[in-house]
Order: C-alpha cells, then structure tokens, then sequence
C-alpha cells in the first residue's frame, strides 16, 4: 500500500466506521446474508485467544508473512503518517518477538516467500537469505517490474508473482523469470488476496481503478469484487463464483487451515469502513460464516497471517490506529497444519 494511500486512509478514520468480525453473541455487528443468499451455509463458531496485547514490535498494517526455520518472521510495515518500518522479527510463540534486523535492505513493501530452504524477499529488487541476517541481492530489478499490489506464493516447485496487473509469472531459481499468462479475465486487479489451497491457485476479490455506479464511498474511482477465481496451474484461470456471500473488500487476507480456505476482514470500500468478518470454504462456492465468541479482534485491513503449530495467527494489522496484537485460533482438525 503507497504512503499516499496510506495517508487517505488513516484522514478517513475521522469519519468512516468498521465491521468486526460476527460475534456469536452480538451478530448485530455484522449480520451475515440469510440462509437464501447464494453460496452461504450455517454459522460456523470459533473462539480466538489473545496471545498478546502489545507485542515487541510497534504497531504497523502490511507486514509480510513467512514461516522459516521453524519460526514465524514478520517483515517491516506500514505505520500512519507516512512512516514505514524497515525491520525483521521472529519468534517462535507469538508472545516473545525477536528483533532480527533493524534496517532490511530489501524494498519496504517486498513480499516474501520460502523457497529452496531460502528466504525470498521480492519487489523492485529480488533478495534471498540463507538465516533471515545476511541477505544477498539476486537482481537489480525484477523482470515484472514493481507491482503495488502482487503477492508471491510457492506452488508446483516454482515461485509465482499474481497481482496488480493481468498477468502471471513464476520462476524456478528465482532469477530466470517467465509469464505465463497475459490478459487475464480477472483484469489488473490489485489488493486481491491470493493463496495455495487443494493443490490450485485462488484469487478472491480485490479492486480495479475504475468507478463504481454509484460510487463507492471509501477511494474514488475505484471497484471492489467480492468473486472467486482459481487455476491448476496458472495459466488457465477459472471463475468459481461472481458473487460470494461475503460482502466486496480490498486488503485481506486468504489462508489454508484445518481443510478449509479462510478469509479474514479486509477493507470495505463501497461503505468506507475496516472489515473483521471471518469466512470458510472447501470448494470456493459455498461459504459458511463464522461466529466469532467474545473477546475477539477488531475489525482491520492488511493483517499479518500465519498458519504455525496448528494455529490460524492473526498479528497486527489497522484498525484505526494501527495494532501491535497478536490472535490465536486452534481447532482439532489443524493440528496437521
């Protein structure tokens, strides 16, 4: 997320309100579809843990992800006033958060990924390290060129670059890159979520610059999507649903656990307002909300997610302000996780 963007978006905390996620016992929050509404199945119920209040790091939303040498890593983030963080943590319980790098020479915004027993940082410029400490520089510039919004995932023994455009890449050393797909039907889709689930690729909504009719209410000339799509292999990409039960958003987040794709709050730009709904699925069609017992997380966009130790993790994230919590969900069935 740019810093302008960034900006707009804390300015409009004065004004715009947030959805938390649907609580068992105060639904009112954010009252799911009824049963009639197309792909939804029955309230599902869970229970989070609050890990910690305050972890070690400062606040910030858009931290990247990755689990390495058996520990959950989060890297720099964004923090209101134009402020971004340049540093590296780990930590191997979510309550003690050790502080690896205090000035990462990767880009601020990179994405990371695990790959060949490295860790790979990727955005204008491509870096790996073998511990996480020492990182080496692989290219100048990336052949896709920098994309605002592109994540990166491992699937099928290669790396993948989805998003911010309608194209696809992947690469199997990190340095030779190729696309293998172009003029995508999703569009140059940016803010989407993406993720690696029952061996396919998922996008799930996310925005294009255009206006809505009639306007959304949150950034002008924009469009958010609440649909599904997914491949098997990259190139070929398939739309599961046009209109998912969970409401268009931008700035969330997707994760594999316990047999199940999971979507977790966002950004709701058609009513200006921070999303913390939970959502479940085994086939990308149907939906199940979920009900979430007190405490839980406040509603937010752009949280940090892992899957570790056969927990779903919930780090950080904004709110307005922005957090420095950490959440915990464990269920029986993702103890494989």
């Amino acid at each position: 997320m740019t810093d302008i963007v960034k900006s707009l978006a804390l300015a409009a905390a004065i004004t715009l309100g947030s959805v938390v996620c649907v609580h068992a016992a105060d639904t009112h929050k954010a009252e799911p579809p009824t049963d009639s509404a197309p792909g939804r199945n029955v309230t599902m119920n869970v229970k989070w843990e609050l890990v910690t209040e305050h972890a070690a790091f400062s606040p910030r939303d858009t931290a990247e992800d990755a689990l390495f040498l058996d520990k959950m890593w989060l890297s720099n983030g964004y923090y209101h006033g134009n402020v971004l963080h340049r540093d590296l943590y780990n930590s191997a319980d979510g309550i003690t958060w050790k502080q690896v790098s205090d000035a990462t020479p990767y880009h601020g915004y990179a994405e990371l990924a695990v790959f060949k027993d490295k860790l790979w940082a990727i955005k204008s410029d491509i870096w790996n390290s073998t511990d996480g400490v020492t990182w080496t520089k692989i290219l100048d510039k990336a052949p896709f060129g920098v994309r605002g919004y592109g994540e990166l995932l491992v699937f099928q023994d290669k790396m993948w670059q989805i998003g911010s455009a309608d194209d696809v890449w992947n690469t199997a050393d990190g340095v030779t890159w190729t696309r293998v797909a172009k003029a995508l039907p999703y569009g140059k889709r940016f803010a989407a979520a993406v993720a690696v689930y029952d061996n396919r690729l998922w996008l799930l909504g996310g925005a294009l610059k255009k206006a809505n009719d009639p306007p959304e209410k949150g950034y002008k000339d924009t469009t958010t999507y609440n649909d599904v799509w997914s491949s098997k292999d990259g190139t070929t990409w398939t739309r599961v649903i046009e209109h998912a039960p969970w409401s268009p958003r931008q700035w969330f987040t997707v994760r594999a656990y316990a047999g199940k794709l999971w979507l977790i709050g966002g950004y709701d730009n058609v009513n200006g307002a921070n999303l913390g709904d939970v959502w479940v699925t085994t086939d990308g069609a149907k939906w199940t909300p979920v009900a979430c017992e007190e405490p839980s997380f406040s509603g937010r966009h752009e949280p940090t997610c892992y899957v570790y130790k056969g927990s779903l993790w919930i780090v950080a994230g904004n709110s307005w302000p922005v957090r420095d919590d950490v959440w915990r969900l464990t269920l029986p069935e993702g103890k494989e996780d």
